[in-house]
């Protein structure tokens, strides 16, 4: 039995007590010492201990092949020990069993393991593809036919299998535990796909037509005025999806279901580095079940999985050492969306406390401009191209303070539009219509309305800052992740034309946030359900929750977090000044 528990993992590797009968085969039997934990080799040498293999032969071997050059066993003797610096010699007969040495056992053992975890994902990859192009088959109202339902199901079934693969290679789980997540992932896939056909308000207004001008014009459109209100990458996306035959709204919500897998497999890494190996699989899941991750992608169709799967990448990076990938992540993320300046507080904090170097403003500079090339080679100017965001900023939104944002404007009025509130209290103010249903703004104040409110949020953001400028010696390197929740949940409460989406990043640190911290496994109830509760007024048309109670709840968030950052202030003060003490 010992051969068999060797080879199959069993506690006991090798035959103790081998029969005259057993020396047909070569058994190795390491010294039981050799896997007690924390002995050293020296350790074991100095406490007479023999570590090296005692070994049994085939009588039929040639003597120049027997190791020690011994004679064949009548009943069991054991050659002399070798050294553990002395290399062991490999037989004729151990190449041919495959497992005179432990550790190259275990290696082998690891590889067969590996290989039986990528044959049961490509195995599940396999069955989820068959059961994508059922459903597709039956299902799908755009498809034109059992070719597309394929070519789509062979898409999605492609990034669910590199999901699995990847994390597979990653976490290096059990049959067990690959099943499960295997299974569960594969429902969510299911869900995704059975959002594809929900069409939005902003693909009949803005993507589909987007899209049509990428399919009249081709490459040459890019060299030209700016196609929608994206930076050049999405328009990049837009043209590739222009170009493949296939319905445009279900593969503008296929590149969003790819960066939805791929931030959920960063948010792993991330997990596990800033709180614990323990809480990667459960930050993995939660991430690919999150409802606003859903709706926000295979729903709606919108992108912002996208830049946050940079930023997460970008913390991460930072956080390990490797400031220069994260600002190549970092400008990345910035090239696709402007929201990526919720994060850059976190670059001065990185600049204060040197993990970022005025060089790496190079590799950011860089990596944006090469986002930049084929818009270039279009013929687009450099500074038209370059200004994309000024433009983006100017002369865009000025309806309203809020966009369903669960954010501080939702305490003021807004214009009248499909998704107003009433505020009644407001009808007695001079310039609001006090014959209306609703009391709303004249018009012709909102612009200044938004102007002044910008100017505030200036003025709250830089009070902010240099409030964490002025202690920046007590806002140490490993508070960085509750430094970037903070400025992430923060600047778009009190920014004026903020989207409810815009809290996506707030949403994905604040689950890190929650894993770090057991005390604060309730923040993403916060945060999380305050984005829920914006996005439904706008993909239902109701109201089942008043807004107003989201921005409370996302507020509540904010000062909890602004708490914990002050109170560990405060302890690196105290521990600053003790240490300034000792010093004396």
């Amino acid at each position: 039995m010992g051969i068999f528990s060797s080879l199959f993992g069993g506690e006991e590797r090798f035959a103790e007590d081998p029969s005259p009968l057993s020396g047909s085969f070569l058994y190795v039997q390491a010294h039981a010492a050799k896997r007690e934990a924390g002995r050293t080799d020296e350790g074991r040498m100095e406490a007479g201990i023999v570590d090296t293999p005692q070994v049994w032969y085939n009588p039929i071997m040639p003597k120049h092949e027997r190791p020690g050059g011994g004679f064949p066993h009548t009943g069991g003797e054991r050659f002399a020990a070798r050294r553990p610096d002395q290399p062991a010699r490999e037989s004729a007969a151990g190449a041919w069993i495959g497992i005179l040495n432990p550790q190259k056992t275990e290696e082998r053992m690891e590889t067969g393991r590996q290989g039986r975890a990528y044959a049961a994902c490509g195995g599940m990859t396999l069955a989820v593809f068959l059961a994508l192009a059922a459903y597709m088959l039956r299902m799908l109202t755009h498809g034109s036919g059992a070719g597309e339902a394929f070519a789509l199901s062979a898409l999605f079934s492609l990034v669910y299998g590199g999901t699995l693969f990847l994390f597979a290679r990653l976490e290096r789980p059990g049959m067990g535990r690959l099943f499960f997540t295997g299974v569960f992932v594969a429902v969510t896939m299911l869900a995704r796909v059975s959002m594809l056909d929900f069409v939005t308000a902003d693909y009949d207004s803005f993507l589909s037509g987007w899209t049509q001008m990428f399919r009249e014009g081709g490459f040459s459109t890019l060299g030209g005025e700016n196609v929608g209100d994206y930076n050049l990458l999405y328009q990049y996306a837009l043209l590739l999806i222009s170009k493949v035959p296939l319905y445009d709204l279900y593969l503008i919500k296929f590149l969003t279901v790819i960066f939805d897998y791929a931030l959920a497999l960063a948010m792993m890494r991330a997990a596990g580095h800033f709180a614990g190996e323990k809480s990667s699989l459960p930050v993995f899941l939660i991430v690919t079940a999150l409802p606003t991750t859903l709706l926000d992608g295979a729903c709606w169709g919108q992108c912002d999985s996208v830049y946050v799967f940079f930023i997460v990448l970008s913390l991460y990076m930072l956080d390990t050492g490797r400031p220069t990938r994260s600002a190549v992540f970092l400008a990345v993320a910035f090239a696709f969306k402007l929201q990526t300046i919720f994060f850059f507080p976190v670059v001065l904090l990185g600049l204060i406390h040197g993990s970022y170097k005025p060089r790496h403003a190079l590799a950011f500079f860089g990596a944006y401009l090469v986002t930049m090339v084929p818009a270039l080679i279009a013929g687009r100017p450099f500074f038209d191209a370059l200004s994309v965001y000024a433009n983006q900023s100017m002369g865009q939104y000025y309806d309203r303070l809020t966009y369903n944002a669960p954010n501080l404007y939702l305490f003021f009025p807004m214009l009248g539009f499909s998704n107003s509130q009433e505020f009644t209290w407001m009808r007695y103010i001079e310039g609001v219509d006090k014959d209306a249903v609703n009391a709303y703004l004249h018009a012709d104040l909102m612009p200044a309305l938004q102007t002044a409110a910008l100017y505030a949020c200036i003025l709250l953001t830089l009070i902010a800052v240099i409030y964490w400028l002025i202690h920046h010696r007590e806002v140490t390197p490993p508070m960085t992740l509750c430094f970037a929740l903070f400025f992430a949940i923060f600047l778009p409460f009190v920014m004026p034309k903020i989207h409810e989406r815009y809290f996506y990043l707030a949403d994905m640190l604040s689950i890190l946030y929650a894993a770090r911290r057991a005390d604060r496994r309730f923040v993403p109830l916060l945060v999380v359900g305050a984005s829920l509760v914006s996005y439904l007024p706008y993909l239902t048309r109701q109201r089942p929750v008043d807004e107003r109670v989201a921005a409370l709840m996302m507020l509540a968030a904010l000062v909890l977090v602004a708490r914990d950052l002050l109170v560990q202030m405060r302890q690196n003060r105290a521990a600053l000044a003790k240490k300034g003490e000792s010093a004396a």
